[in-house]
């Protein structure tokens, strides 16, 4: 048995029983949290960086299948019959017309958003095919042979134009959550696609 004497007397020569103090285990708490906080924000930094990359994956690989059938269709085509119902407006945005086949219509429809748009493609009378979702703006700008730009109706017309010579695809499309910090945008301007089927029809009135 330790007598109370030898206790004093330790504790007289400087000694102690081991442990922590209450300001040690407060600052090996705070310099944990500190490191874990640390840790936990570069892992939600990566995460987010990795789920645009994603998206922005997504949306190149529709993009490529968008251009490829607007490519293909505008270049083959004879004739068409361009339309402009407006900035976020469901409607046509243009009928080809492509020998031996069907005629191919593109379609937007933006009832579900301004910024949920959707453009379509539909050969004849089958079912739409989806190219593009998630839209927040679209157009087809029309030019002629000479790369002159003009407007184009609100309505289609009853005869396909025949000015049109070359056809331009502009769009931006979305993907992700805003508030969680992985959307991503992605704007498309195409080349200009040549009607290569297409003759092209001098002014009468011309000299």
């Amino acid at each position: 048995m330790v007598s109370q004497s030898h206790t004093n007397a330790l504790r007289r020569n400087g000694h102690r029983e081991g442990g922590f103090t209450l300001l040690e285990v407060m600052m090996v708490t705070f310099i944990s949290s500190f490191v874990f906080a640390g840790v936990l924000s570069a892992y939600i930094f990566l995460g987010r960086g990795l789920s645009r990359q994603v998206n922005a994956e997504g949306l190149e690989s529709r993009t490529r299948l968008a251009l490829h059938y607007f490519t293909q269709d505008v270049s083959s085509a004879s004739a068409i019959a361009a339309q402009n119902p407006g900035s976020q407006v469901t409607g046509t945005q243009m009928a080809l017309t492509i020998p031996g086949s069907n005629t191919v219509t593109y379609y937007c429809d933006w009832t579900q958003g301004p910024a949920n748009g959707v453009l379509e493609r539909q050969v004849g009378t089958n079912p739409y095919l989806v190219l593009l979702t998630n839209l927040s703006s679209f157009s087809l700008q029309y030019f002629d042979s000479t790369t002159h730009a003009f407007a184009v109706p609100s309505a289609a017309p009853s005869a396909p134009q025949i000015d049109i010579k070359q056809v331009c695809l502009t769009y931006t499309s979305t993907a992700g959550y805003g508030p969680s910090g992985n959307l991503s945008n992605f704007t498309v301007v195409s080349p200009l696609v040549i009607m290569k089927n297409k003759t092209v029809l001098l002014d009468p009135n011309s000299p």
